[in-house]
């Protein structure tokens, strides 16, 4: 009798023993709070994920614009630069052909309009002040 009695004790202390290790083990089980919260940051992450496709898609157009307005800044500086030398050219022999008629006029020097005023009248300027020096007696 004593044996079975031990072997009762034994088998009593054993299945003490698993119960107790299979408590610790479903301890560390996740509940069914924790199977919530995974879903909800599942859900969470598609959202972002879907946003940042979209932020990404949207930011490859920006950046498409920009190359497009790049493109178009550099064709603009371009006509401008070529604007600027065909008006300097223009300028150039505007300045030599009046060059050459002035040689051919004797370097004689056509009148100004401001220099078809009378002598005699003084000139001013807007400050009052008269340009002309004043004859000393």
């Amino acid at each position: 009798q004593r044996r079975v009695q031990e072997a009762v004790v034994s088998t009593q202390s054993t299945g003490e023993k698993l119960y107790i290790d299979l408590k610790q083990i479903l301890a560390r089980q996740p509940g069914p709070e924790v199977a919530e919260q995974l879903q909800i940051y599942q859900q969470s992450l598609k959202e972002k994920t879907k946003q940042m496709k979209a932020m990404t898609s949207e930011l490859n157009m920006c950046e498409a614009q920009n190359s497009e307005y790049r493109y178009e800044i550099e064709t603009l500086v371009r006509e401008l630069h070529d604007a600027k030398n065909k008006y300097y050219m223009q300028k150039r022999k505007e300045r030599n052909l009046k060059e050459r008629e002035r040689h051919m006029n004797g370097g004689m020097i056509p009148p100004l309009i401001s220099s078809q005023r009378q002598d005699s009248m003084n000139r001013f300027t807007g400050g009052g002040f008269n340009l002309k020096q004043a004859q000393k007696a």
